[in-house]
């Protein structure tokens, strides 16, 4: 079998309302990808890899992953704590300065890290107790509890937004990418993500089901987002609907 094949996702928190997506995987390979989120990874056992932007960092035991950055993962043997945060603002930046960690080209990435396991920790109360989504411009955070609550296709979205935050339609696509890092069309696909996998947690549906309940086309049309955003197939990924206490 191949490692693609063995991978094993557990899922420990999935909290929407804070950006908090905790998990861990069993020899997690993924595809090339890139999300609106920080990425932390802690190898319990085991080490991985990451290629991005032509560098190849090796034999890593910890890595943080900037929002938006384009990387490959591969791990064989491992396992490994993964944590996904939503960070909008100044405040993990600063946490981050404070710790003396810098993420040259969008990666902090150590083979060797002492008390790796405590900054993981420590980061996710950072998550826990701070919060790293609002922005400093109400308008964009309207913009996002507008996105965050409402099933609204991308055509009818921005006359939405822009008739709501009283701004242009090009005027609204800059402060938002300024502010989010993304478009609002990449970060429309990356909320119906997040509720298709929250309703494939707490529901019996099926992966067809779900792709149409959280808007999109299909089954293939969320598969291939799924992959292009987390870089894994959803049907690989799980081995529970259940989150881990």
């Amino acid at each position: 079998n191949s490692t693609k094949e063995k991978s094993e996702m557990t899922i420990f928190d999935f909290n929407t309302d804070k950006g908090i997506y905790n998990f861990e995987f069993i020899e997690l390979t993924t595809e090339v990808h890139s999300h609106p989120v920080v990425e932390i990874i802690n190898a319990i056992e085991g080490h991985f890899s990451i290629e991005s932007n032509n560098k190849a960092f090796e034999n890593l035991k910890f890595a943080i992953i900037d929002s938006n950055t384009k990387h490959k993962i591969t791990s064989q043997e491992s396992k490994l704590k993964l944590l996904m945060i939503e960070s909008h603002n100044f405040l993990f930046s600063e946490f981050l300065h404070n710790e003396k960690i810098k993420t040259k080209s969008g990666i902090f990435a150590k083979s060797n890290l002492q008390n790796r396991s405590k900054l993981f920790s420590d980061i996710l109360n950072y998550a826990k107790t701070n919060d790293l989504k609002i922005v400093k411009d109400e308008r964009i955070n309207l913009s996002l509890t507008l996105i965050g609550e409402n099933d609204i296709s991308y055509k009818n979205l921005i006359p939405t937004l822009t008739s709501k935050v009283c701004l242009s339609d090009s005027r609204l696509s800059h402060l938002f990418k300024e502010h989010i890092g993304v478009s609002i069309k990449k970060y429309l696909i990356w909320n119906k993500l997040k509720m298709a996998i929250n309703n494939y947690l707490s529901s019996e549906n099926n992966l067809t089901s779900v792709s149409i309940e959280s808007g999109f086309f299909d089954q293939a049309h969320m598969i291939n987002s799924f992959k292009s955003v987390l870089g894994v197939n959803p049907s690989k990924a799980y081995n529970s609907r259940t989150l881990q206490s």
